[in-house]
């Protein structure tokens, strides 16, 4: 996108901010798609809206390569080019998972059985918080490198990595109980809704398994500084 080289002169860190903006576009997307699914609506309106879902995330690639592409080399930096790197990766992973969910429910019709419903949206919800604190937390980047990566910000936004992996681990604990209702009950779903079910669970976990990892990097950057 036009602009985003400009920004690396302001610093390293506002480029991944500006990706997360487009990062949490695709999520919010996701977030819409999964409570329409929940209230009953029409298989035709969650195709349209996984379409809209698909065109953000590709928004959000154009952002990822414009600043893969617009990375000094050889600079001094307050964050090292590889971490930046693997931290962009991550949220692409996150916008991935994002349009992931979005084409499996376009797939085909999936009936929300009710031993599958009583934790579908703990389970939304626990994924969604996991990304929502790992987004404040990258928009807090800023802050935090001023402080020099250190002094009550710095502490403060380790708790909030202890936040997202918490939510993390409670997002996995539900998911293995909605595994195994979902092998409990497998008779009464066909073998396409069955493994429509089993991948949609995985990749909604995805958007908390790649939210602590990315989490997981800014702990370190801060350990190392």
């Amino acid at each position: 996108m036009r602009g985003v080289a400009k920004l690396f002169g302001r610093s390293p860190l506002t480029p991944l901010q500006v990706h997360m903006e487009q990062v949490e576009e695709c999520v919010d997307g996701i977030i819409e798609i999964l409570h329409g699914f929940m209230s009953g609506m029409s298989h035709e309106e969650i195709c349209d809206k996984a379409k809209h879902v698909s065109k953000l995330e590709h928004n959000a690639d154009l952002v990822k390569n414009d600043i893969r592409n617009s990375l000094p080399r050889g600079l001094f930096m307050q964050v090292d080019r590889a971490t930046l790197m693997a931290m962009l990766a991550d949220q692409d992973s996150i916008a991935d998972k994002a349009e992931d969910i979005g084409v499996l429910l376009s797939f085909k019709a999936i009936p929300l059985i009710d031993p599958l419903k009583v934790h579908f949206s703990d389970f939304i919800d626990k994924n969604v918080q996991a990304f929502k604190v790992v987004r404040a937390i990258i928009a807090d980047l800023d802050e935090l490198a001023e402080m020099g990566f250190g002094g009550e910000e710095a502490s403060r936004v380790e708790q909030m990595v202890d936040q997202v992996a918490l939510y993390e681990h409670e997002a996995d604990v539900i998911q293995r109980g909605m595994l195994q209702a979902l092998f409990a009950n497998e008779d009464d779903l066909s073998k396409g809704e069955f493994l429509l079910w089993r991948n949609l669970l995985r990749d909604i976990g995805g958007l908390s398994n790649y939210s602590e990892k990315l989490a997981n990097r800014v702990r370190i950057m801060l350990a190392i500084k």
